[in-house]
């Protein structure tokens, strides 16, 4: 079996693999830089204190990108270190393609940093390993199942003319899926995420399992035949899945193509007072850390909307040049090398006021506490009706199980009357995109029973 040490000094031994293209790429009179990357990912699935699945993947990309004739073009190849000449040649056909819809940016000249590497890059080890069995262990009703994950990556981009930038990242991830069994079945998933497994079993096994046994447990008893109730509560988990849908707005590319419907309001108020949007893939809780984006643009934060006001977007070399705007150091590619996309990295909702968690005096609260997947959505309108899990709390904090839910509105309305939050950030995984938020006080859904609930 290929070890990590080997896979990632294969990673040396290949690094003059992009010589060889921007070569080819000169001979044909282009310009050019090489993309490339070598992935590692660490895989263990526990249940019942048992090890049911442990993998170990090895994967790369290779990504080329020609300027010739005034044109850019673009060539994949699904493995790192791809020397064949093919790759320039197809670029060059794809950049004379392009030409005829747009035109391209010049390269840039400002260059991704070299990076020191970072340490340690997250590993399933043998203590890891037995501390997923450990917390796995049969409590009777309940039944836990955890799914971790390791992923390391090593990137490095070579232009023409220059040495190579390199950089090393990593991310930890554990989803934890529990279930109870009482009067019903109650489940209730989450995922966490960190830079060292250890640190994220570390969350799991402080807080996070022990408060989702609880909620099983009360998802898993009789619902309540009515939902009547006060004041509403989003959990974290359910706000990131509902600001997915609003991402793409943020994005200068749908404003460019007129799907953003925020396209003409910079310097209006989109957003509740105290909120604040900021993608930064370099903070410190970013679990993904990039310095540098998929075309060597260096990454930082850039705020989106400031106290409910719109700031500005998230742009790539070619959307900005075409908008007049800056370049944000939002352009990512994909685990296979792809085109690059404008995405967020790291993308955080924050609002000033913190009205703590959901025991109110004399007030009854629904906590929506899961999402189940989107019944029907909208990324363009921002309108939407999920399925969901919910607890009602008592005044006394008596949690009784709501039932299943339909939870629907406009995720555009919900980012303009949500009053405070609940101090409890969580964070949903799309890709390379992470999007974080706490749990939110809102006065914008609609909520029902679903049939046959």
């Amino acid at each position: 079996m290929t070890t990590s040490r080997e896979h990632f000094s294969g990673a040396e031994a290949q690094a003059g693999a992009s010589d060889v293209l921007l070569a080819e790429a000169a001979r044909h009179g282009g310009d050019a830089e090489v993309w490339t990357a070598w992935h590692e990912t660490d895989e263990l699935v526990c249940r019942a204190a048992a090890v049911e699945r442990h993998s170990e993947v090895f994967s790369g990309a290779t990504a080329l990108t020609v300027w010739a004739e005034g044109n850019e073009g673009y060539a994949v190849r699904n493995t790192p270190g791809a020397t064949d000449p093919a790759l320039v040649t197809t670029a060059l056909d794809i950049g004379r393609v392009l030409a005829a819809a747009d035109a391209a940016p010049a390269p840039h000249v400002d260059r991704a940093p070299r990076t020191p590497a970072a340490a340690p890059l997250p590993r399933i080890g043998s203590d890891a390993t037995a501390r997923l069995r450990a917390l796995t262990e049969s409590t009777g009703d309940v039944e836990v199942e955890l799914r971790a994950r390791a992923d390391r990556t090593r990137v490095r981009l070579h232009r023409a003319g220059t040495g190579p930038a390199e950089y090393d990242t990593g991310v930890a991830q554990l989803f934890a899926r529990v279930t109870a069994r009482g009067d019903g079945t109650g489940y209730i998933g989450h995922q966490i995420f960190g830079r060292t497994m250890e640190g994220v079993l570390d969350a799991a096994e402080r807080t996070e399992l022990a408060e989702l046994v609880g909620l099983a447990r009360i998802l898993a008893a009789r619902p309540a035949t009515a939902l009547d109730h006060d004041d509403v509560l989003v959990d974290g988990r359910v706000l990131c899945r509902l600001l997915t849908l609003v991402a793409p707005a943020f994005l200068l590319d749908s404003v460019l193509e007129g799907r953003s419907p925020l396209k003409d309001s910079v310097g209006e108020h989109v957003a509740s007072p105290g909120v604040t949007l900021v993608d930064d893939p370099t903070a410190a809780d970013s679990p993904l850390p990039a310095p540098w984006d998929g075309e060597g643009t260096p990454t930082g934060p850039t705020v989106l909307v400031e106290n409910g006001v719109l700031r500005g977007f998230l742009s790539s070399r070619r959307t900005a040049a075409e908008a007049g705007a800056p370049v944000t150091g939002s352009a990512q590619r994909g685990a296979n090398g792809e085109m690059t996309t404008v995405q967020p990295g790291h993308l955080v909702l924050s609002h000033t006021d913190d009205l703590g968690t959901e025991t109110r005096a004399d007030r009854t609260v629904l906590h929506v506490v899961q999402a189940n997947g989107a019944h029907t959505s909208n990324p363009i309108t921002g309108d939407f009706s999920i399925g969901a899990n919910a607890v009602l709390v008592s005044p006394d904090g008596t949690r009784r199980n709501a039932g299943n839910i339909t939870l629907a509105g406009n995720v555009f309305e919900l980012l303009r009357s949500i009053d405070g939050h609940d101090g409890r950030v969580r964070v949903n995984r799309s890709n390379n995109s992470f999007v974080a938020g706490p749990g939110v006080w809102t006065r914008s859904l609609t909520v029902g029973h679903q049939e046959g609930a």
